[in-house]
């Protein structure tokens, strides 16, 4: 793997850590009682460079527009606005113009037959808001939106459902042949079912991503072995919850060995602080870490590369704003369970 591409010095590297700690306890601690804490882990990460420059009343003042404006059965009313907010405040985007163009996609949606409410619709919905920066998405998205979710339905009947629209949400916003990309996520799936990787949802929403890696998809696969290898040599347990990490460390940059390294020192700086994070929720915000390093550090030299991984970040951010709503109510399940 001596050809992979190099991140430049990354002497700053615990600096990155650092303004991310410093972000997160920032918010946390003016944050409403109400709102969980690992809501605020992940809004740290998707805020990234843009985080000292963030106050809890701007990020407070941009979800409650989503909220206020959303239906009452609207995922934007739950946690998920937070995450939304911050990225869209990471793109100096108005919350309200966004929020316009979520419920214009959505209803584009039904109208060419795909599922329009509940988490995966809206998140698929805000993905397409956000890269068009605020303007509207237009029809010829939603077609390759529709061809792309049936063509994985038709190749995975009983593993694609509405949550799987995010991802093709991230491929209808290029200009890929359709039928070209449906057989590069087909062959990732296949080839890391080969590779002894379980099939099912995780390892389809990773051949999803791999199919994005402008080195190719058969690279991207043959990076995600090595990291799995890295990781295992480290003596960290391989499991289709880590699946979504490892890919976003395969389309990192750095060599597998190399960004392992970095990533598992991130946890281990991560877990020094209080509150500290379980395991596996530092690993997971270490590999956003990561991700988001290397989205700052491309340069419009390197363009394929740029709208790649800012292409990508969007949505393991999108992902992440899901599992700190997820994990925001289960807490909340679990005291109510517990005083009845």
């Amino acid at each position: 793997m001596s050809g992979d591409p190099e991140v430049g010095d990354l002497g700053t590297a615990a600096d990155t850590v650092t303004r991310y700690l410093e972000t997160f306890e920032r918010l946390r601690a003016t944050k409403r009682w109400s709102a969980h804490t690992s809501t605020f882990r992940f809004v740290a990460l998707a805020l990234g460079s843009a985080g000292p420059t963030v106050t809890y009343d701007r990020l407070e003042a941009a979800a409650a527009v989503l909220r206020r404006n959303a239906k009452v059965t609207s995922p934007l009313r739950s946690e998920i606005r937070y995450g939304a907010a911050a990225m869209i405040l990471r793109r100096q985007l108005d919350p309200a113009v966004i929020h316009t163009r979520v419920m214009e996609t959505r209803e584009l949606f039904r109208l060419h037959g795909l599922p329009r409410r509940g988490t995966g619709p809206t998140l698929a919905a805000l993905l397409l808001a956000l890269l068009r920066e605020g303007h509207p998405v237009p029809t010829v998205q939603i077609r390759r939106l529709s061809l792309i979710y049936e063509r994985w339905s038709k190749d995975h009947l009983w593993l694609t459902n509405a949550k799987d629209l995010p991802a093709a949400a991230l491929h209808a916003a290029t200009d890929r042949d359709v039928h070209s990309l449906a057989a590069d996520v087909e062959r990732a799936f296949n080839r890391l079912g080969e590779l002894g990787f379980r099939p099912g949802n995780p390892l389809q929403f990773v051949s999803h991503l791999l199919a994005v890696d402008p080195r190719g998809t058969d690279t991207a696969v043959l990076r995600f072995e090595r990291i799995a290898e890295r990781l295992e040599a480290a003596g960290e347990h391989i499991r289709s919850v880590r699946y979504d990490e490892m890919a976003t460390l395969a389309l990192a940059r750095e060599r597998p060995t190399r960004v392992v390294d970095r990533t598992l020192r991130y946890r281990d700086r991560l877990r020094a602080e209080r509150p500290r994070p379980a395991r596996e929720l530092a690993f997971t915000l270490a590999a956003g870490i990561v991700l988001a390093e290397d989205s700052e550090q491309a340069t419009r030299r390197s363009a394929g590369d740029l709208a790649a991984l800012q292409s990508i970040r969007a949505i393991i951010d999108a992902q992440q704003a899901a599992m700190a709503a997820s994990i925001s109510a289960g807490a909340v399940a679990g005291a109510t369970s517990g005083s009845s």
